[in-house]
């Protein structure tokens, strides 16, 4: 059975407890303390529960009711966005918090903590609107705060007005919208991280592939070094004997000085013998050849014809050439007056060379008479060293040169060789070959070597023969 407990007073209790026969108490807290009895008909056991019942705890205690202080300025109280506290008395003799409801307005205050003297609870996050716990409109159009405890007792604590920034909330079409482009987003950034995650595989596969060409280069460089290497040593020992064996083509003076003066030319007018007329006489060619050598043994008739040739515009380069071989020719005999032509020659080039915008150009590109007769006086006076001395060291360079890029292949049109000494004649490529000695190319060099008048021997790698 359940029943509300009754209202009582002080003085209320006191005169039903004298009209009663009942005993109470009360103590300096203010606490009054009744027994409990029925009324029942016909039964008078419950009437007093003390007295029939001793075990069972028969007694009502009553205490103060709880108190609540109002907000102070004009009962509005400014809400920061934190708990809300209500400062009052008396507040947990009697009740617990689940009997205690506080409401904002007609939306409720969720309460967390409940003292003696004080009691705390969450507003909503929004302001409700301005009306009391029944929806009534209030004065100052703002939400009345009131508490409830039990279903007697009501507080009217004052009003409460929000100053944090109230959330805007978004309409549904909005709220779909910012689904919708965070799910593009997401996508957009799924599909970017697919595509870098490929580019990387690419990448690491073409870093593969390279990786894999760089240790296949390596391999074949180091392979082609070893084989190089071992054919440098197996053909060193028939180098050293065909060197060894060989002699030298050394040419005789008029030879060497018409391959050096006029290269190219076989039928020269100079090779041809004096003839002379049925009467005895000289024709009028040779007359004035040999007046004209007389005139070129005059070192100012011949500083002065050298500078009135080149100051001419039609006096080209194949006739400066040609000029200073034949001069040379005629100062065979007088190599020292030669000599004192050329130094004259000389000083006059470098004077007018030091005048121009490029003096380091002199002696390069043999532009004028006297570099072509500086280069045949050279050729002249080096005949006998070369013939005694340098010719044989020279020869068997070259020998020896010939010798290691015929080893392998030779291309016959650019002439680039795989054992090239220069790397702009290199032969790059990596070609199967054979060694092709043609029979009519050999009998050749053996005809010649025997109209020779000195030994010389023609080595011959076979591999496979061609007619």
């Amino acid at each position: 059975m359940v029943c509300p407990s009754p209202s009582v007073s002080g003085s209320a209790s006191k005169w039903q407890l004298a009209q009663a026969d009942y005993m109470a108490e009360e103590s300096s807290d203010h606490l009054l303390k009744l027994r409990i009895g029925f009324i029942m008909d016909g039964v008078e056991s419950v009437r007093s529960l003390q007295d029939s019942f001793p075990s069972l705890h028969s007694d009502l205690t009553y205490v103060s009711d709880p108190k609540f202080f109002s907000f102070e300025e004009d009962g509005i109280k400014l809400y920061k966005g934190e708990s809300l506290v209500i400062e009052g008395e008396n507040l947990r003799l009697a009740s617990t918090e689940s009997e205690v409801n506080v409401t904002i307005g007609t939306r409720p205050c969720n309460l967390t903590s409940l003292a003696s003297t004080q009691l705390v609870c969450f507003p909503p996050e929004v302001q409700p609107t301005g009306t009391d716990e029944i929806g009534r409109r209030t004065e100052t159009a703002l939400p009345m705060v009131v508490i409830r405890v039990g279903r007697n007792l009501r507080f009217e604590v004052g009003y409460l007005r929000y100053e944090v920034a109230k959330r805007y909330e978004l309409p549904p079409e909005a709220v779909g919208g910012i689904a919708a482009g965070g799910a593009v987003l997401v996508l957009f950034s799924l599909i970017i991280l697919a595509v870098l995650r490929h580019k990387n595989s690419q990448a690491e596969r073409e870093y593969k592939r390279i990786q894999l060409q760089m240790d296949t280069l390596e391999n074949s460089v180091r392979s082609e070094c070893k084989q190089a290497f071992a054919e440098l040593q197996t053909d060193m020992t028939d180098l050293t004997n065909d060197l060894e064996t060989c002699g030298i083509p050394t040419l005789d003076h008029r030879t060497y000085v018409m391959k050096v003066f006029f290269p190219g030319v076989y039928d020269h007018p100079l090779l041809q013998e004096t003839k002379l007329r049925q009467n005895g006489m000289y024709s009028t060619c040779e007359v004035a050849m040999a007046q004209f050598e007389q005139l070129v043994n005059n070192k100012c008739f011949l500083l002065t014809f050298i500078k009135t040739l080149e100051a001419q515009k039609s006096f080209s380069f194949r006739d400066r050439v040609n000029v200073a071989s034949l001069l040379m020719v005629i100062l065979l005999e007088k190599m020292e007056y030669a000599t004192d032509v050329l130094r004259a020659l000389l000083l006059q080039l470098i004077e007018k060379s030091v005048n121009t915008k490029h003096p380091q150009l002199m002696l390069r590109r043999t532009e004028s008479v006297v570099e072509k007769m500086l280069t045949n006086w050279m050729a002249l006076s080096m005949y006998d060293y070369l013939k005694n001395e340098a010719g044989s060291s020279l020869f068997l360079l070259f020998s020896a040169i010939k010798h290691q890029v015929e080893k392998g292949p030779v291309d016959a049109i650019t002439h680039d060789a795989r054992y090239s000494l220069s790397e702009e004649r290199l032969l790059r490529e990596q070609i199967d070959y054979s060694i092709v000695v043609r029979i009519h190319e050999c009998y050749l060099k053996l005809l010649e070597t025997k109209q020779t008048g000195f030994f010389f021997s023609i080595p011959v790698q076979l591999t496979s023969l061609e007619t």
